[in-house]
């Protein structure tokens, strides 16, 4: 399995900054790629303090958008609150629970790094918090 794909350097650097020897990048199929953050800090609110968190990288990114967000294990609230728009999707050989958020994504603006504090946010939003 190959993990070759591009990020920004921006990206990179982000990552390097934040997730230092936490994250990686995977591939499997014809062009499916993700990044992977291993120990993804969650709020209070929620069962679990860290989870893995994925992101699947579309070709042609940035040009085409990141959109949605993945955690295993998957997350669960404290008090039994449901966060919404929940599945579990099988990518590179685990389950993960999918978080179906979407915003509009602005070519030349939005990137992983964006993408990340976006998935933050949505986490502080939850029904956990």
């Amino acid at each position: 399995m190959s993990d070759y794909f591009e990020l920004l350097p921006e990206d990179i650097e982000y990552l390097g900054a934040n997730y230092q020897g936490r994250w990686h990048k995977l591939a499997e199929g014809s062009g499916k790629h993700g990044l992977i953050i291993k120990g993804f800090r969650i709020p209070a609110g929620f069962i679990q303090s860290v989870s893995d968190l994925m992101v699947l990288v579309p070709s042609g990114y940035p040009a085409s958008p990141l959109d949605m967000f993945y955690f295993d294990p998957p997350l669960a609230t404290e008090d039994g609150a449901d966060a919404g728009a929940l599945s579990i999707e099988q990518h590179f050989g685990r389950h993960w629970q999918r978080w179906s958020r979407h915003y509009e994504w602005r070519m030349g603006e939005d990137d992983l790094c964006r993408h990340i504090e976006y998935v933050s946010n949505e986490l502080q939003r939850s029904p956990a918090t």
